[in-house]
C-alpha cells in the first residue's frame, strides 16, 4: 500500500509539473513540413512543427512524427522568403541560421536566438547547405 501511495504522489507530482510548464508556453506558430524530394521512396523531411513561446524564448519543437534523410550538414534556418520560393541555391540568402540538425527522427526541440524577431521571417527551412540541397520548407503562417 505504501509503494501505491508513493507512485500516487510520484505520478501527481509529475503532471502538476507538465501541466505548469505548458500552461505557459504559447504555441505562436505551427505547420506541416514539406519535402523538397524523395530518394529510394523516403521523402527528405516530413512532420508537424510548432514554435512555443516560453518565458521570453522561442523554441521549435518538431513533432514525434518529425522524420528527416540524414546528410553531412543538414541545418535549420528562419527565411524572409516565402517558403514556395525557395530552392537549393537561395535557401541561406537573407535567412537566419538556427542551428545544425543532429537527430533525425522523432520529437525535437530547437531554441531560437534570443533576440529573434518572428514577423521578420517567412518559412522554416531544412537545408544541406555544404550540397546547396533543399531537404524542406514551411510556411511560418
Amino acid at each position: 500500500m505504501k509503494k501505491l501511495a508513493y507512485y500516487l504522489s510520484a505520478t501527481t507530482l509529475l503532471l502538476t509539473s507538465l501541466l505548469s510548464v505548458s500552461a505557459f508556453a504559447e504555441v505562436v506558430a505551427n505547420g506541416e513540413l514539406t519535402p523538397a524530394f524523395s530518394s529510394w521512396g523516403n521523402k527528405s523531411v516530413i512532420g508537424s512543427w510548432k514554435i512555443v513561446k516560453e518565458d521570453q524564448a522561442y523554441v521549435i519543437v518538431l513533432g514525434d512524427d518529425f522524420s528527416a534523410k540524414d546528410g553531412p550538414d543538414v541545418k535549420v534556418f528562419l527565411s524572409p522568403k516565402k517558403a514556395s520560393d525557395i530552392d537549393g541555391s537561395n535557401a541561406v540568402e537573407g535567412s537566419l541560421f538556427v542551428t545544425q540538425i543532429t537527430r533525425f527522427k522523432g520529437q525535437y526541440r530547437i531554441d531560437l536566438p534570443k533576440d529573434v524577431n518572428l514577423d521578420s521571417y517567412e518559412a522554416l527551412v531544412f537545408h544541406c547547405e555544404e550540397y546547396s540541397k533543399l531537404w524542406g520548407t514551411s510556411p511560418l503562417r
